[in-house]
């Protein structure tokens, strides 16, 4: 995808954006949140449910979720999963401005936090066994996808695609990320997959297919995925 000019690239980031995270959001409000410490600033089901409404479209939340995630950071202290859902709703932000300026400064410094939830990731010592679970995954394993998810998804304009498709390639290629349920994992593939051919790694693509339809060819992700790779 090719931005020729900054206000395509706002129009991408109002438009398309909010189609791809709206997606993201009803799949994870058809997972079950289990396994949640409160002590920690994992950020609660109702604050997940907020921004899943905020992902799917709904203006009227994208607000209150930022107020609650940072509440959240704020009272508890950071973890990369509470960054990393901060940054993606100041992304919502930017998606939702009016402005153009204002678009760019909230989608900049939704980038910037994700950034800081990677690099705190970085130091995270928790064995994957004794991480909360959140949507079906390893705090950390989510992390990394919300984090390649937003960044794929931006226009070049950003210059974080090739990070997003990179974190793609990293998590993928964990064993321990295939052996997760694939019901909480078939939405990471199915983005990996338009990176991949964002990316023109037809190849790539078509082995995330050969995986997907092995664990379940006819799940809903499975089928869309299958039809990018078709129609390229």
């Amino acid at each position: 995808m090719t931005i020729q000019a900054q206000h395509s690239a706002l129009y991408y980031i109002s438009k398309t954006t909010r189609y791809s995270l709206a997606i993201v959001g009803i799949v994870f409000s058809s997972i079950v949140i289990t396994t949640i410490n409160p002590v920690l600033a994992t950020p609660s089901v109702e604050t997940l449910a907020l921004y899943n409404q905020a992902a799917s479209g709904d203006e009227s939340k994208v607000d209150e979720a930022y107020k609650q995630l940072s509440d959240n950071l704020n009272q508890q202290g950071a973890t990369p999963l509470n960054l990393v859902y901060l940054g993606s709703t100041q992304t919502l932000q930017g998606r939702d401005a009016f402005l153009p300026w204002n678009k760019m400064k909230f989608t900049e410094k939704g980038l910037a936090t994700i950034d800081k939830a990677l690099n705190l990731l970085g130091n995270l010592n928790t064995p994957l066994e004794q991480q909360d679970i959140v949507q079906g995954l390893p705090e950390a394993y989510l992390t990394q996808a919300m984090a390649a998810v937003t960044y794929s998804q931006l226009p070049d304009l950003f210059n974080h695609f090739e990070r997003g498709y990179d974190l793609f390639i990293g998590l993928l290629s964990e064993p321990q990320f295939e052996q997760q349920h694939f019901a909480a994992t078939a939405w990471i593939y199915h983005y990996a997959i338009k990176a991949s051919l964002r990316a023109n790694d037809l190849e790539q693509a078509k082995q995330w297919l050969q995986i997907m339809e092995s664990k379940d060819p006819q799940h809903a992700d499975t089928i869309a995925a299958k039809a990018l790779i078709t129609n390229t």
